[in-house]
């Protein structure tokens, strides 16, 4: 057998130089998977709970490649999920099988773009689920749950209880933080390796942005990684982004060609110190990600915007800036602790609505209004939120 994974393409993040970035990488971890007989996705195929339509489109006509080419393997068993959700087309070519992630995730009542990709025909979806598929006189059981909020992870797992199936090459897949790998103070998470269960050959977890293989129990741990970087940490700059390769026991990496070349450079403030930052961007390959720190006092207040400005043609420059006020720097540490966790616009936000709703001891479904005013359905929230409207319809 061969079972190609990765995770985590973000389809929709980027602008200025980036915008095709994460479609150009899809694309190419697609076509490297074209020769497997199964291709895993561990979630964040978008990088927005409802992707534009552009977005969408585009994803859907990377993944009709996948059922252009034949393959060995059959779907032979669902557990947890109906196979009238599955379209036919899906099982067409190379099956691919995915999960949701944290920048998919959305309230049980909508469809999670994934989800929409099953309806098109595109995939299998699973969430807290297992497909069984026959590859030659082999058999691989994928059991996967996407992303739920971390406060709810522990118990959710719990509840879903995977279980390896007898003669079979079983795989787990999780799009979630687990506790040895991150923290974050917004959503601390609850689930931690002790809490995986035996008797898996291999253990995908998706959501972490750099790749890790280590032996666990009887099989091994595979942080597959993203695709393209996001909110970049210094391991990602080491590391190749690419598609991983695993055949019932050992794994092996395929990287992408297109790999942007990442840097991190730290200067101290002072006068020439803007100087000093353009002449090492030019030092520099077009097309880099750059991350610049500035540090120490400064007896002015220092303005960037101008540098990003004059180079955002060629390169994706961030400027962090800690040598201001003791007020500044606490605002950009608030910023880095979101970055560093990786909490979207949507889940701060939401974070942000529970906290004030709960502060007025109210009842309320928050996930659901939420769900509505992230619709722009702000009528409907708000006749909810006075008594007038008990439902969603």
């Amino acid at each position: 057998m061969n079972i190609a994974i990765f995770s985590d393409s973000h389809c929709g993040y980027g602008k200025g130089i980036r915008e095709e970035d994460s479609f150009i990488a899809l694309r190419e971890a697609i076509s490297k998977s074209l020769l497997s007989d199964l291709i895993i996705i561990a979630g964040d195929i978008f990088d927005s709970r409802v992707p534009k339509q552009e977005v969408f489109a585009k994803v859907a006509r990377i993944f009709t490649e996948a059922q252009k080419y034949p393959s060995n393997a059959r779907l032979v068993e669902l557990i947890n999920k109906d196979k009238k959700e599955i379209v036919p087309s899906a099982l067409r070519g190379v099956p691919i099988v995915a999960t949701h992630g944290n920048h998919e995730r959305r309230s049980k009542e909508f469809i999670n773009p994934v989800q929409a990709l099953e309806h098109a025909g595109l995939l299998i979806y699973l969430h807290c689920a297992t497909a069984v598929f026959e590859i030659g006189n082999e058999k691989v059981a994928v059991h996967a749950m996407g992303n739920v909020p971390e406060r709810y992870a522990r118990d959710v797992f719990k509840m879903w209880n995977p279980k390896p199936l007898k003669d079979c090459i079983n795989i787990l897949v999780l799009h979630q933080s687990i506790g040895e790998y991150v923290f974050s103070p917004l959503e601390p998470p609850t689930l931690k390796l002790e809490d995986l269960p035996d008797g898996f050959d291999l253990y995908v977890l998706g959501h972490l942005h750099w790749n890790e293989v280590r032996e666990f129990k009887i099989g091994k741990i595979l942080l597959p990684g993203s695709l393209i970087p996001t909110a970049v940490k210094k391991i990602e700059a080491e590391q190749k982004k690419g598609v991983w390769f695993f055949n019932g026991k050992e794994l092996s990496f395929s990287p992408l060609s297109f790999q942007r070349k990442i840097y991190f450079k730290e200067f101290t403030a002072s006068p020439t110190v803007k100087e000093e930052i353009r002449k090492f961007i030019l030092s520099l390959e077009k097309g880099s990600i750059v991350n610049i720190t500035v540090k120490g006092k400064s007896s002015v207040k220092l303005d960037f915007r101008d540098v990003v400005k004059a180079f955002e043609s060629d390169y994706e420059i961030k400027i962090k800036d800690v040598s201001e006020s003791e007020e500044s720097e606490k605002n950009q540490k608030v910023l880095e602790m979101i970055r560093e966790s990786r909490v979207s616009p949507d889940e701060l936000g939401l974070e942000l609505l529970r906290k004030n709703v709960k502060s007025l001891n109210c009842s309320l479904d928050v996930d659901n209004i939420f769900e509505l005013l992230a619709e722009g359905d702000v009528e409907m929230a708000y006749r909810i939120l006075k008594g007038e409207q008990k439902t969603l319809v």
